[in-house]
């Protein structure tokens, strides 16, 4: 019998989160988070809690870990912490925004957790864990929002806590839509332009929920990201495609660019194939072409 994945418990969490994001109604980053909320809880069923299950227990058996202490680094209003504490892992939240903190709280004591669980990261440039503290260190939908000036003392302290993997999820470059804005094309853009152009789009795409209200989104390509780790020591794993998220068959490969557009009662594809053979051939994992990227990071001890 298959393993039925239950909703947490979230209905005061879900009040309370509504009513902090009412000023944001109207924009497509209100919808997108609001999504979130429910899916992340299973209120809403897209496969996160079993996703969720399947890859930790893949990287507790794969890479033979026994403590099962995971670090969710940008853990946010910390749905998916709560759920790994509810499938047994000793699991920590660790954030920046206070306010998003509070809410991981109040969904931690609705599910019968202390809210000790959620750390307020206030310290410069270090975290407050000791040495390999952690066998898993998490990062989901976080890597995008940090730049390369916090990458830079961020992954040497990654490397310093975590004695396992760091296990990433982030969107891919190569994906034209921003799921941020909802705008066409912006992870392709320069920087500099893509934050001129969300402007110009007004207030129905603009991004509200960094600390400074600004887009603080910095796509990256798949090599660049893998070069960054290994300029810090760490060697890169592919997780198998039956654990990563989405699921392929609900995010399937990158291999044209374009749109779908409708023409009479028919929808008709209009864009340009990528040239996929030649770019594996070229070096390019296959992994690098799925929208959504799910890499593993080995921190190498004496780099």
């Amino acid at each position: 019998m298959a393993y039925k994945i239950q909703p947490l418990k979230a209905e005061r969490f879900l009040e309370i989160a509504l009513e902090y994001m009412k000023p944001f109604e109207g924009t497509y980053i209100y919808n997108a988070v609001v999504r979130d909320f429910k899916e992340k809880t299973d209120l809403v069923d897209v496969g996160y809690g079993k996703w969720l299950k399947q890859v930790l227990e893949f990287i507790t058996q794969r890479y033979n870990f026994k403590s099962k202490r995971i670090l969710d680094f940008g853990c946010g209003t910390g749905e998916l912490t709560v759920r790994m504490r509810c499938l047994g892992y000793e699991a920590f939240g660790i954030d920046i925004h206070e306010e998003h903190l509070e809410l991981a709280k109040v969904l931690a004591e609705e599910n019968g957790l202390d809210k000790e669980m959620f750390i307020l990261n206030n310290l410069p440039k270090e975290l407050p864990f000791g040495d390999a503290s952690f066998d898993v260190v998490t990062m989901f939908s976080v890597l995008e929002h940090l730049d390369d000036s916090t990458l830079s003392w961020l992954l040497p302290e990654l490397k310093r806590i975590c004695s396992g993997v760091v296990y990433i999820l982030v969107p891919n470059r190569l994906k034209p839509t921003d799921d941020h804005t909802g705008l066409r094309f912006v992870p392709w853009m320069p920087r500099w332009l893509a934050v001129n152009y969300i402007k110009l789009r007004g207030r129905k795409h603009r991004y509200f929920i960094s600390r400074d209200t600004s887009w603080d989104v910095y796509y990256r390509s798949f090599f660049r990201i893998v070069s960054l780790f290994r300029r810090y020591g760490f060697i890169l794993n592919f997780p198998p495609d039956e654990v990563i998220y989405p699921p392929l068959d609900k995010a399937p490969p990158i291999t044209r660019i374009g749109k779908w557009v409708r023409v009479g009662a028919k929808r008709i594809f209009v864009g340009i194939p990528l040239p996929v053979k030649l770019m594996v051939n070229l070096g390019y994992p296959e992994q690098a072409l799925y929208p959504y990227l799910n890499l593993i990071f080995i921190p190498q001890r004496g780099r």
